[in-house]
Protein backbone atom coordinates (compact mmCIF):
# COMPACT_ATOMS: atom_id res chain seq x y z
CA UNK A 1 0.00 0.00 0.00
CA UNK A 2 1.25 2.80 -0.91
CA UNK A 3 -0.56 5.29 0.98
CA UNK A 4 0.46 5.28 4.91
CA UNK A 5 -2.72 4.55 7.35
CA UNK A 6 -2.35 7.74 9.38
CA UNK A 7 -3.61 9.49 7.11
CA UNK A 8 -6.34 7.08 6.66
CA UNK A 9 -8.85 9.72 8.66
CA UNK A 10 -8.83 12.35 6.44
CA UNK A 11 -12.12 12.31 3.98
CA UNK A 12 -10.54 10.00 1.29
CA UNK A 13 -13.70 8.08 0.28
CA UNK A 14 -17.24 8.22 -1.26
CA UNK A 15 -20.71 8.00 0.13
CA UNK A 16 -22.68 4.76 -0.83
CA UNK A 17 -24.74 5.37 -3.87
CA UNK A 18 -24.59 9.48 -3.53
CA UNK A 19 -21.39 10.61 -4.44
CA UNK A 20 -18.29 10.32 -7.29
CA UNK A 21 -14.37 9.22 -7.53
CA UNK A 22 -13.93 10.04 -10.68
CA UNK A 23 -11.50 12.33 -10.52
CA UNK A 24 -8.94 12.31 -7.57
CA UNK A 25 -7.29 15.50 -6.56
CA UNK A 26 -4.47 15.54 -4.16
CA UNK A 27 -3.34 17.15 -0.72
CA UNK A 28 0.36 17.82 -0.48
CA UNK A 29 1.91 17.14 3.15
CA UNK A 30 5.73 17.98 4.43
CA UNK A 31 6.62 14.15 3.36
CA UNK A 32 3.73 12.64 1.05
CA UNK A 33 1.12 13.18 -1.08
CA UNK A 34 -2.40 11.65 -0.32
CA UNK A 35 -5.14 10.98 -2.88
CA UNK A 36 -8.43 12.59 -2.14
CA UNK A 37 -11.33 11.31 -4.40
CA UNK A 38 -13.92 13.79 -5.33
CA UNK A 39 -17.05 13.70 -3.42
CA UNK A 40 -18.93 16.41 -5.39
CA UNK A 41 -19.77 14.31 -8.25
CA UNK A 42 -22.81 11.85 -8.86
CA UNK A 43 -21.91 7.93 -8.52
CA UNK A 44 -20.00 6.12 -11.09
CA UNK A 45 -19.04 2.33 -10.75
CA UNK A 46 -15.41 1.87 -11.82
CA UNK A 47 -14.78 -1.98 -12.92
CA UNK A 48 -12.74 -3.48 -10.44
CA UNK A 49 -11.35 -5.45 -13.23
CA UNK A 50 -7.21 -5.43 -12.62
CA UNK A 51 -7.40 -4.71 -8.95
CA UNK A 52 -6.40 -7.91 -8.22
CA UNK A 53 -9.56 -8.89 -5.94
CA UNK A 54 -11.40 -12.05 -6.43
CA UNK A 55 -14.92 -12.57 -7.62
CA UNK A 56 -15.57 -16.05 -7.23
CA UNK A 57 -16.10 -16.43 -3.58
CA UNK A 58 -15.81 -13.85 -0.48
CA UNK A 59 -13.45 -12.72 1.91
CA UNK A 60 -13.83 -13.60 5.54
CA UNK A 61 -12.13 -12.47 8.90
CA UNK A 62 -13.73 -13.17 12.42
CA UNK A 63 -12.76 -10.95 15.96
CA UNK A 64 -13.72 -13.35 18.33
CA UNK A 65 -17.47 -14.29 17.92
CA UNK A 66 -18.21 -11.81 15.00
CA UNK A 67 -17.74 -12.30 11.60
CA UNK A 68 -17.50 -10.48 8.70
CA UNK A 69 -18.05 -11.38 5.07
CA UNK A 70 -16.79 -8.78 1.75
CA UNK A 71 -17.92 -9.95 -1.65
CA UNK A 72 -16.66 -7.81 -4.54
CA UNK A 73 -18.31 -7.51 -7.79
CA UNK A 74 -16.63 -7.07 -11.19
CA UNK A 75 -18.62 -3.78 -11.83
CA UNK A 76 -17.07 -1.55 -8.82
CA UNK A 77 -19.23 -2.44 -5.86
CA UNK A 78 -18.58 -4.49 -2.45
CA UNK A 79 -21.36 -5.84 -0.60
CA UNK A 80 -20.78 -6.74 3.01
CA UNK A 81 -22.06 -7.67 6.58
CA UNK A 82 -20.55 -8.53 9.90
CA UNK A 83 -22.49 -10.29 12.77
CA UNK A 84 -22.94 -13.75 15.00
CA UNK A 85 -23.85 -16.61 12.87
CA UNK A 86 -25.23 -20.27 14.19
CA UNK A 87 -23.60 -22.04 11.61
CA UNK A 88 -20.43 -20.57 9.60
CA UNK A 89 -20.73 -19.03 6.42
CA UNK A 90 -24.59 -18.41 6.87
CA UNK A 91 -24.18 -14.54 6.47
CA UNK A 92 -21.87 -14.81 3.53
CA UNK A 93 -25.33 -15.96 1.30
CA UNK A 94 -26.70 -12.13 1.86
CA UNK A 95 -24.43 -10.95 -0.39
CA UNK A 96 -25.53 -10.69 -3.76
CA UNK A 97 -24.66 -8.03 -6.68
CA UNK A 98 -27.81 -6.10 -5.64
CA UNK A 99 -28.61 -6.48 -2.50
CA UNK A 100 -29.89 -3.29 -0.98
CA UNK A 101 -27.37 -1.29 1.59
CA UNK A 102 -29.09 -1.10 5.27
CA UNK A 103 -30.94 -4.38 5.08
CA UNK A 104 -29.97 -6.91 7.87
CA UNK A 105 -26.37 -4.97 8.29
CA UNK A 106 -25.37 -6.04 4.70
CA UNK A 107 -23.84 -2.53 3.23
CA UNK A 108 -23.29 -2.72 -0.99
CA UNK A 109 -20.84 0.15 -1.40
CA UNK A 110 -18.81 1.94 -4.43
CA UNK A 111 -15.39 0.65 -4.63
CA UNK A 112 -12.94 3.35 -5.37
CA UNK A 113 -9.70 1.42 -6.84
CA UNK A 114 -6.41 4.26 -6.84
CA UNK A 115 -3.03 3.07 -7.78
CA UNK A 116 -2.64 -0.22 -5.35
CA UNK A 117 -5.26 1.16 -2.59
CA UNK A 118 -8.74 -0.08 -2.21
CA UNK A 119 -11.19 2.38 -0.47
CA UNK A 120 -14.59 1.95 0.58
CA UNK A 121 -16.85 4.43 2.27
CA UNK A 122 -20.37 2.83 4.12
CA UNK A 123 -22.69 4.76 6.12
CA UNK A 124 -25.41 3.22 8.63
CA UNK A 125 -27.85 4.48 10.63
CA UNK A 126 -25.25 5.29 13.71
CA UNK A 127 -22.64 7.03 11.09
CA UNK A 128 -20.11 5.80 8.62
CA UNK A 129 -16.96 3.70 8.54
CA UNK A 130 -14.32 4.00 6.31
CA UNK A 131 -11.95 1.09 4.58
CA UNK A 132 -8.83 1.79 3.29
CA UNK A 133 -6.84 -1.71 1.94
CA UNK A 134 -5.28 -3.44 -0.57
CA UNK A 135 -5.05 -7.04 -2.07
CA UNK A 136 -2.22 -9.06 -0.77
CA UNK A 137 -1.13 -12.59 -1.99
CA UNK A 138 -2.57 -12.53 -5.54
CA UNK A 139 -6.18 -12.25 -4.38
CA UNK A 140 -5.58 -14.56 -1.75
CA UNK A 141 -6.40 -12.04 1.14
CA UNK A 142 -7.38 -8.28 1.27
CA UNK A 143 -6.24 -6.08 4.44
CA UNK A 144 -8.05 -3.14 5.48
CA UNK A 145 -7.66 -0.29 7.68
CA UNK A 146 -11.33 -0.13 9.07
CA UNK A 147 -11.93 3.29 10.59
CA UNK A 148 -15.46 4.42 11.94
CA UNK A 149 -16.54 7.37 12.41
CA UNK A 150 -18.75 6.22 14.77
CA UNK A 151 -16.98 5.26 17.64
CA UNK A 152 -13.27 6.84 16.56
CA UNK A 153 -11.89 2.86 16.78
CA UNK A 154 -9.61 2.04 13.76
CA UNK A 155 -8.44 -1.79 13.31
CA UNK A 156 -6.66 -3.77 10.92
CA UNK A 157 -8.70 -6.64 9.41
CA UNK A 158 -6.88 -9.02 7.45
CA UNK A 159 -9.95 -10.98 5.41
CA UNK A 160 -9.01 -14.27 3.80
CA UNK A 161 -10.91 -15.58 0.59
CA UNK A 162 -12.95 -18.31 0.60
CA UNK A 163 -14.13 -19.55 -2.55
CA UNK A 164 -17.43 -20.31 -3.57
CA UNK A 165 -18.51 -23.70 -3.99
CA UNK A 166 -20.94 -23.39 -6.33
CA UNK A 167 -18.73 -21.43 -8.86
CA UNK A 168 -16.45 -24.17 -9.26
Amino acid sequence: MRLPLHFFVLPLLVACGGHSATSVPTTETKDTLVAVPDTNTAMKLMPLTGSGVRFDGVYFYADHNLHYYMRFFERGSAAFVGGTENKQGELATMLTVDVPSGWNQVHNCPVVQHNDSLFIHSVGIKGAINYLGDVRANGDSVRFLKASEITGTRVIAAYSFVPDPSSK
